[in-house]
């Protein structure tokens, strides 16, 4: 196992769940002017939609590499290295709704 790869691999996932998760909860919260169902969540309710929403498109890959296609991916990449990145990915997540929330405050208002 080589230690520096499994660390750039989390370091890696959590910069994108980090920014998928704030792009998703910007548009969420700009989605209010145009949908009446986004309108009428409170701000906890988008907060939880958009970690529901992030952690299906972010971890959906790494998980799936990690069970179901097991067989299909790249003999070279090791079980440590998916979970780094499924880690990462995760640990992301919640940064990303705070880097969300902060650029919706201070940048669009």
């Amino acid at each position: 196992m080589d230690s520096l790869s499994s660390a750039s691999r989390f370091m890696s996932g959590f910069f994108f769940g980090t920014l998928i998760a704030a792009v998703i909860m910007v548009l969420l919260c700009n989605a209010g002017e145009f949908s009446p169902f986004m309108a009428k969540l409170h701000a906890l309710e988008q907060v939880i939609v958009t970690a529901l929403i992030a952690i299906v498109i972010v971890d959906a890959k790494p998980l799936a590499y990690k069970t179901v296609w097991r067989e299909r991916r790249c003999s070279f990449i090791l079980d440590e290295d998916i979970n780094a990145t499924l880690r990462g990915r995760t640990f992301g997540i919640p940064f990303g709704v705070i880097v969300g929330i902060l650029f919706q405050n201070y940048v669009m208002n």
